[in-house]
């Protein structure tokens, strides 16, 4: 499971992340000392599966922030110093409440009962329909398509344009709308302001050049170079 850790100690963090790195089952992806940063970095990549984030920070608190860091992750963990903000806590829907200083069996336990509710959520997903409607051109058209056949997905002014391994489709929603109906599906990646490509017909990656198996180029944007790197860097066969 992905991870990101936000407290605005330096030593509370390298505390954290020797204990995300014991577990096995976690990647940190990133450290902030406050959540507004943060929140410009989920911005950006989408999602993240587990948000460790403290309660009493100076920019912006931890409660206060959760009701944007739970539309980017499928669970919020605080860890703090001070017990009597559970009350608080639970009502912002956390998943867990970790005091300070935290033990390895603690937080071993807490990881282990979030990567069981993980793997529900990733066979509910894999069992999820395999396709997509979106309106056509007609009064009451609705065209079909399946996801595995998404090759790319082109921003046009006020609408997008849906190329797959048949032909394409056109239909006037946002590629923003778009983007968040493919959350979760990670064969999607946004590369740039007006395209989102599927990584199954993608051939090669030179430099800041994504080309596709269809014989287009498309250069990926420094906003969204960071992710799509990291996803790469993933799935790079290594010595």
């Amino acid at each position: 499971m992905s991870c990101i850790i936000i407290d605005d100690e330096p030593h509370a963090i390298d505390e954290l992340s020797e204990l995300v790195e014991g577990t096995g089952k976690l990647e940190l992806l990133q450290t902030f000392p406050d959540a507004k940063k943060a929140i410009l970095y989920m911005q950006q990549v989408n999602h993240i599966d587990i948000v460790f984030s403290d309660i009493d920070m100076s920019v912006l608190n931890g409660i206060d922030a959760a009701t944007v860091l739970n539309n980017y992750c499928h669970f919020l963990v605080y860890v703090t110093a001070y017990r009597d903000h559970a009350p608080e806590a639970f009502e912002a829907r956390a998943a867990g409440y970790l005091l300070k200083p935290v033990n390895y069996i603690t937080f071993n336990k807490k990881i282990e009962e979030l990567d069981l509710k993980y793997q529900d959520i990733i066979k509910l997903r894999k069992d999820d329909q395999d396709f997509l409607f979106i309106k056509g051109g007609q009064k009451c058209s609705y065209i079909k398509i399946r996801y595995s056949n998404i090759v790319y997905i082109e921003a046009l002014l006020n609408y997008i344009m849906i190329y797959t391994t048949t032909g394409h489709e056109i239909t006037y929603i946002g590629l923003k709308a778009m983007e968040d109906m493919l959350r979760g599906r990670d064969i999607f990646f946004r590369i740039n302001k007006s395209i989102i490509i599927s990584v199954n017909y993608l051939e090669r990656v030179d430099g800041n050049i994504a080309r596709m198996s269809t014989g287009n180029n498309y250069q990926v944007g420094e906003k969204y170079k960071s992710v799509f790197l990291e996803y790469l860097k993933k799935h790079t066969l290594r010595s």
